[in-house]
This record gives C-alpha cells, sequence and structure tokens, in this order.
C-alpha cells in the first residue's frame, strides 16, 4: 500500500491526517481555511472529531509566521474525502479504508498493546526508582529500636530532602 497522506497517532492512539494535506492532496481550488470550515458544516465536531494545530513557517523574506491546521481523526477524513466527489476523494477514500483495515488487523492490536505494556511498564519502573530512597528511609525508621524525638527526626528528614 503505498502512503498517499501521511498519517501520524496521538497519545490516545487515534489516527489522525492533518487538514491542509488532505486539502492539497484533494487538489482543492478553494482556500484552506474556507474549505475547512465549509467542510466543518457537515456536522464535525472541534476536539472530538478534530483539532486545531498551529503550525510555524518560515517566509521566503526569513520571518516566521503561523498558520492554523487541523489534525482530523481517520473517520472525519474518510467522511471529508467522500463528500469531495471526485477521483482524488475516491481515492482517498480508499486509501483511508485500508489504512484502516491494517490497524484493526489482529497482529497490529497486539503490538499496539505490547508496545502500551512496554510503556506502562518503563513509567512504573521510574516511580519504583523515584520511590525507592524514600521506602528505605521508612524502613530505616521504622526498624530504630529507641525512639527518636521530632526535632531529631525533623532534621533527619531535612537532610535527606524530605519537606515537612
Amino acid at each position: 500500500m503505498n502512503q498517499l497522506i501521511t498519517i501520524t497517532t496521538n497519545e490516545n492512539d487515534e489516527q489522525l491526517v492533518s487538514g491542509r494535506e488532505l486539502h492539497k492532496f484533494l487538489e482543492v481550488k478553494t482556500r484552506y481555511s474556507i474549505w475547512f470550515d465549509r467542510m466543518s458544516e457537515y456536522g464535525f465536531t472541534e476536539d472530538i472529531d478534530y483539532t486545531a494545530v498551529v503550525q510555524k513557517r518560515t517566509t521566503a523574506q526569513g520571518n516566521q509566521t503561523e498558520y492554523i491546521d487541523h489534525a482530523m481523526k481517520l473517520d472525519m477524513a474518510k467522511e471529508v474525502s467522500m463528500i469531495q466527489r471526485n477521483e482524488k476523494g475516491k481515492q482517498a477514500r480508499q486509501y483511508f479504508l485500508e489504512v484502516e483495515k491494517a490497524w484493526n488487523n489482529p497482529d497490529m492490536i497486539i503490538k499496539r498493546a505490547m508496545d502500551l505494556q512496554a510503556r506502562k511498564i518503563i513509567q512504573l519502573e521510574t516511580k519504583v526508582d523515584e520511590l525507592k530512597p524514600k521506602a528505605l528511609f521508612a524502613e530505616a525508621v521504622e526498624s530504630s529500636k529507641g525512639s527518636i524525638l521530632v526535632r531529631d527526626l525533623a532534621k533527619i528528614l531535612k537532610q535527606n530532602n524530605v519537606e515537612i
């Protein structure tokens, strides 16, 4: 399968398409902002179907300018492609259907689950490393045979960078 349009994933493992890239692929003659506003009128909701993304680019004079792109979820991109009712729209929709089919392949689902598990393991290991000194200190205080004055405990805590 040739990559017609770049598809990325967000932190929720949702597939996203750049609105500007789709606009360019579909060879729409209307300016992007006008076209996207018109497409949004088909019942798409910001922060559900798409999110606005501020991009920066350098002009020919070397100035930085900002422009708005939209990260569209794959379902929206499919529907927008279908709305175009031209050959490019049909190609894009077929491409998105193929991508979705590959995404929902059981092997890909297992791979994503394993990747998620690996990320969670790394997070938990980091948390364990972070809490290890505190646990050692708590065990040392607990196992001490004698009593300790609150003032002395406060000093020990301060020396071990524990805020009280």
